[in-house]
Formats: structure tokens, C-alpha cells, sequence
């Protein structure tokens, strides 16, 4: 089986690179027809999505598409399949306007509207361009003869806000990057207890990440309490936590690193931080850097969530608090004085990970809805 990875997708976004690695795994044939638009900018600010830089957008985004049709008729001689991925809302209606019969998939991982309307809240429910967005996310998804999604929950979702038939979602939980897995084999063993207990949060500061319920939580704890926090990311609320840590002894805020340095970071820490928001989407997503420390094996907090319990099992394999400061504050003085638990719980989440959203696993479903065969790494027609 022949496919086209389309679009002006990040291709260096975690959720694209794993959608490619997983069709190659289930004996696709993958060529890119791609155009590397959204992967310019990494931090998106509020003015990034302003209606004036939107349009801006538009336009570029117009030029890319007639640079991407003319490659197109080369790239998918022999293909039965487009996908569009991450950012890729746009581009699955060129996809659909393109396709001549051949299946389009759709990967989009989170829509517009719950990104830039129920978590950001850069647009007001009712208003106008809510009403545009949630219009765009329409036709993306119709325009698709599978979507994609990663949890069961985010599923339900685009069937009741958004109208998506049933009938073409497919879960495919994200899973972790092979170098995550290769360093789960080297693992370092959690500290023992009477040592400061490490504790790293990554990510973008956005809503979704919960870096004020941190932020909060780090103060309760105070610098005597053995325990130290690493955060790493950039974004556009990192302005606004920054002051609530920046007197704090024990805290240390980072801009992001070399990416092929995490696997290093998460061995190195006791525990991970998940995220802690409190939007409609924070319910809906398990988000890679979870299933990241996961597969390195390290002990994870997280808010409970109906999305976290699709793949893990809430005290065994994962530690799930109420999103707050104190919830926080509490899990990880518990957690400080129990290594053997730390290493207990980071087994777990491995072997959940291995069973939900292991490479293997997203392979195989793959290859079971593309109707691919896949035998000896070889593509079956």
C-alpha cells in the first residue's frame, strides 16, 4: 500500500513523527508531500492567532497549497491514501478536493475550536470567529474518510460539539518515540528516600499544562521539604508563572533543551509532572510527554482525568490528584519517601503503555483499518 503524508504539517511535532513511523510500521509505502509551514513558528502566542495574523496566515498557506498540488500528481502515482496530521485542518480539504478516490485519513489531534476556544480562550464561545472555527473543524472532519483520535474521550467529543459520524473515528493512543523506549533499558533507579526527590515538569506553558497548579504547589512545599523542581518549556503563560517561582530555592525554570536530551532528563528525575488544567480539553488528552516518562519507567503525576484512565490505572500505574496546589503539594510529599513505590509505579506505567500504545500496537491497528499486510517489513498489495 501506496500513502501521501500531505500538507504544511509540523513535521517535527511528536504526534506526525509517530503517525509516519506507526504507517511505516504497518507496511505503508510513505511518500511526504509536505510544505513546512506551522513548524516556523514553536511558540504560538495569543497575536499568533489574532484575525489579522490569521489572515496573514491564509495567505501563505494559500501559496503553499498551489506549491504542494503541483507536487502532488508525483507524489501520490500508484497511492490509495492521503493523511493529513497535526495542524493539518486546512489541508485535509485540498486532501479531499485532490483525492480522486482515494482515502483520506485525518489525524488532526486536537481541533481549533478546543484549542483556541474552550482551553486558550482566545475567542469567546457565541462569537463570531468561534462560530468560524467550529465551522472549519466541520468541514475538516467531514472531508475525511477516517479521523484519527488519540483517546476514546476526545472521540466523543467531536461526535457531540462538532458532528463527527461515529462511524469514522478510530483511537489510536500516541505512544513514545522509540528513543524513549531505548532508554527505558537504562533506566536509573528512583533515589532513595532521605534524598531530595526530582521532579520535572515539561512542556509549553500553555492552559493545558497547568503551570500555575505547580507553580502553586512548589510554594507549599517550600525549600526544606527535600523535595526540587526542574521546568522546562517556553510559552505564552510563562510570563505570568515565572514571578510565582523565581524566588523559590528549590525551583529551577529552564528554556527547552536539545529534544535528543530528554530521554536523559526524565531518567534522571524521581517524577514527572503531567498536566493539571482545567479546560474540556485537559480531560480529553494524554499527552506525549506522559506516555514519554512512561516509557522511561519514571513514576508520574497527573490530574485525574476520564483520558488518563483510558490508559492507565489510577494508583497502580499512575499517581491522579484533583487539579489544584494542594492536591499536588500532598501527592509529591508522599511520593518523596518511597522510592520502591516511585519504581513500582514507573514499571506499571511501562507495561500500560506496552499494552494501550505500544509501537507494535499502533502498528497493527494501523495496518488492520488501512487494510495493509504487513509481512517481513515488506508492503503487500
Amino acid at each position: 500500500m501506496i500513502a501521501v503524508f500531505f500538507g504544511t504539517y509540523n513535521a517535527k511535532h511528536a504526534a506526525n513523527a509517530l503517525l509516519a513511523d506507526d504507517l511505516r510500521r504497518a507496511g505503508v509505502e510513505l511518500r511526504l508531500c509536505h510544505e513546512p509551514l506551522w513548524e516556523e513558528t514553536r511558540d504560538k502566542h495569543a497575536s499568533y492567532f489574532a484575525p489579522a495574523a490569521l489572515a496573514r496566515l491564509a495567505g501563505r498557506w494559500s501559496l503553499a497549497m498551489v506549491r504542494l498540488g503541483a507536487r502532488f500528481g508525483g507524489a501520490a502515482s500508484g497511492a490509495s491514501t492521503i493523511v493529513a496530521g497535526f495542524n493539518g485542518q486546512l489541508d485535509v480539504l485540498l486532501a479531499r478536493l485532490l483525492a480522486r478516490g482515494r482515502r483520506v485519513v485525518f489525524a488532526p489531534l486536537v481541533t481549533i475550536t478546543e484549542t483556541l476556544v474552550d482551553d486558550r480562550a482566545q475567542y469567546a464561545p457565541g462569537s463570531v470567529m468561534a462560530r468560524l472555527l467550529a465551522a472549519i473543524d466541520r468541514m475538516s472532519l467531514g472531508a475525511a474518510d477516517v479521523v484519527l483520535v488519540d483517546t476514546r474521550a476526545h472521540g466523543e467529543y467531536l461526535t457531540t460539539r462538532l458532528g463527527l459520524a461515529p462511524d469514522r473515528i478510530v483511537v489510536q493512543y500516541l505512544g513514545a518515540e522509540d528513543v524513549f523506549a531505548s532508554s527505558a533499558r537504562a533506566v536509573l533507579p528512583s533515589a532513595e528516600a532521605g534524598v531530595r526527590l526530582r521532579v520535572l515538569g515539561y512542556g509549553s506553558y500553555l492552559p493545558l499544562h497547568g503551570y500555575d497548579v505547580v507553580a502553586h504547589a512548589a510554594r507549599l512545599i517550600g525549600a526544606d521539604d527535600g523535595i526540587e523542581f526542574e521546568l522546562i518549556g517556553s510559552g505564552p503563560e510563562r510570563a505570568r508563572i515565572d514571578p510565582l517561582v523565581h524566588d523559590l530555592a528549590h525551583v529551577t525554570s529552564l528554556d527547552w533543551v536539545p529534544y535528543e536530551d530528554l530521554p536523559g532528563r526524565i531518567q534522571s528525575a524521581d517524577v514527572v509532572l503531567g498536566i493539571f488544567g482545567s479546560s474540556v480539553k485537559a480531560r480529553m488528552v494524554v499527552p506525549n510527554k506522559i506516555y514519554q516518562a512512561a516509557q522511561v519507567g519514571r513514576a508520574i503525576v497527573t490530574a485525574d482525568t476520564p483520558a488518563i484512565r483510558e490508559v492507565f490505572r489510577p494508583g497502580e500505574s499512575i499517581v491522579t490528584v484533583e487539579a489544584n496546589p494542594e492536591a499536588l503539594a500532598a501527592a509529591l510529599r508522599s511520593l518523596a519517601g518511597a522510592p520502591e513505590r516511585r519504581d513500582a509505579l514507573g514499571r506499571a506505567a511501562r507495561a500500560d503503555v506496552a499494552r494501550a500504545a505500544g509501537a507494535d500496537v499502533r502498528a497493527a491497528r494501523l495496518a488492520e483499518v488501512l487494510g495493509s499486510d504487513r509481512a517481513d517489513g515488506q508492503v503487500s498489495s
